[in-house]
């Protein structure tokens, strides 16, 4: 193809998904620490509203596509790893704020083991052994509140 064709479909694709703008605005000025800044706030919106309300748990679908979308820009692992790091970190802090934490442990086990995959995957254990320690001690001590919680609202009474 020669350069006119190539820059009406670069242009056409850039008008036509906003993703495709998305990336191809990163790879003319690459900025990961500020583009990891960007993902975070939009994981955090996956579970909280902008007023700091906890959503209706997002689907693992919304999660993976947030991953996906940013691994495609992302080149270096760490930066990586630090999104899926702030992912559980938002999921434990999501569920402190629900009032049935009990329901939703197991989507947080889910993201924390692709979490501990993904580091594992990447030979970053050494980096975030102590992150991925505190974030287990975290998700445990939920567990611990929800078996607590349980037993309570309108099922107890039989109604």
């Amino acid at each position: 193809m020669d350069v006119p064709s190539i820059t009406e479909i670069l242009c056409e694709l850039y008008d036509a998904r906003p993703e495709a703008k998305e990336y191809l605005e990163f790879w003319l000025n690459p900025d990961l620490k500020s583009e990891l800044e960007k993902y975070k706030v939009k994981v955090h919106r996956l579970f909280f509203t902008t007023s700091g309300k906890p959503r209706k748990r997002p689907t693992i679908t919304s999660i993976k596509k947030e991953l996906k979308y940013f691994s495609s820009l992302c080149f270096e692992p760490e930066i990586m790893a630090q999104l899926y790091i702030y992912l559980c970190e938002i999921d434990i802090q999501w569920l402190r704020e629900k009032r049935n934490p009990a329901a939703s442990i197991k989507g947080a086990q889910g993201n924390l083991e692709m979490c501990r995959k993904y580091i594992e995957a990447s030979g970053l254990e050494e980096s975030f052994a102590i992150k991925l320690e505190r974030l287990e001690d975290d998700l445990k001590e939920e567990e611990k509140r929800g078996e607590k919680r349980r037993g309570y609202g309108w099922r107890r009474w039989g109604w």
